[in-house]
């Protein structure tokens, strides 16, 4: 059961890091379309790597459990 929510936990990392890939590239690129609002593209950015952080932290307790 440990190995599945090790799993589960670095899949949420893994597009929580594409999320934030993605929207950095958005935000200092000009936008989909050429809008330009940086300022919701920055959010998504914050939020997604607070995601990745927060499951780095969760593997790493759990990998210390006994």
């Amino acid at each position: 059961m440990k190995t599945l929510r090790t799993i589960f936990l670095s899949l949420v990392a893994i597009a929580a890091s594409l999320v934030f890939v993605l929207s950095t590239l958005c935000a200092y690129g000009g936008g989909l379309g050429g809008t330009n609002d940086r300022g919701s593209y920055v959010l998504c950015a914050i939020v997604s790597l607070a995601f990745v952080v927060a499951a780095m932290w969760a593997i790493a307790k759990l990998n210390k459990e006994p």
